[in-house]
C-alpha cells in the first residue's frame, strides 16, 4: 500500500472513533439526565402480565402523568392505551419523591377480552410523561405466544 493509501485509511479510522466517541457521549447524557427509570417483567401465568417499577433516581420532586401501553406490530401499526387505577382512578398525576418509585402490574386478559385485534400485536412498550413534557420510554418487550393457541 502507498503512504497516502496509508494516511486516508488512518483519517477514516480517526473519523470513525471520532463519531462513535460523540455518539456514545450522546446517549450517555440522555441515560443520565432521565429522571425516571422504568424496569418491567413480563410472564404468562393463567395469561400475559406485565409488572412495571417507575422509579425517580433524582433528588428532586418528579410528576408523571398516567403510563400509556403501546402494543405496535411489526408492520409499524400502534395502538395506545392509557393506564388509570383501579376504582375511582385519580392517582395520576402522580408525584414520586426522590429515590421513591411507583410499581403496578398490567393484566393483558382484560385488554385481550375489550379489544380482540390486540392478540395479533407482539410487541409492548411503556411510555411515561413527566411534567415538563419529557417522555420516557421503556424498552420493547416481544410477547411470544403460549402453546395454547395465543
Amino acid at each position: 500500500m502507498s503512504p497516502s493509501g496509508e494516511r486516508m485509511l488512518w483519517m477514516v479510522a480517526l473519523i470513525l472513533t471520532v463519531l462513535c466517541v460523540f455518539l456514545l457521549l450522546r446517549a450517555y447524557r440522555r441515560w443520565k439526565n432521565n429522571p425516571l427509570r422504568i424496569k418491567k417483567k413480563v410472564w404468562y401465568s393463567g395469561g400475559w402480565k406485565m409488572s412495571v417499577n417507575i422509579r425517580n433516581i433524582r433528588n428532586a420532586m418528579a410528576d408523571i402523568d398516567a403510563p400509556v401501553i403501546e402494543f405496535r406490530q411489526p408492520r409499524m401499526k400502534k395502538r395506545k392505551f392509557k393506564i388509570v387505577a383501579p376504582g375511582d382512578g385519580s392517582i395520576f398525576p402522580l408525584g414520586l419523591s426522590p429515590q421513591t418509585g411507583y410499581d403496578f402490574v398490567i393484566e393483558f386478559t382484560k385488554l385481550y377480552e375489550r379489544e380482540p385485534i390486540l392478540r395479533k400485536y407482539r410487541q409492548v412498550v411503556i411510555r411515561v410523561k413527566d411534567r415538563h413534557g419529557k417522555t420516557i420510554t421503556g424498552k420493547k418487550v416481544k410477547l411470544r405466544g403460549s402453546r395454547f393457541g395465543f
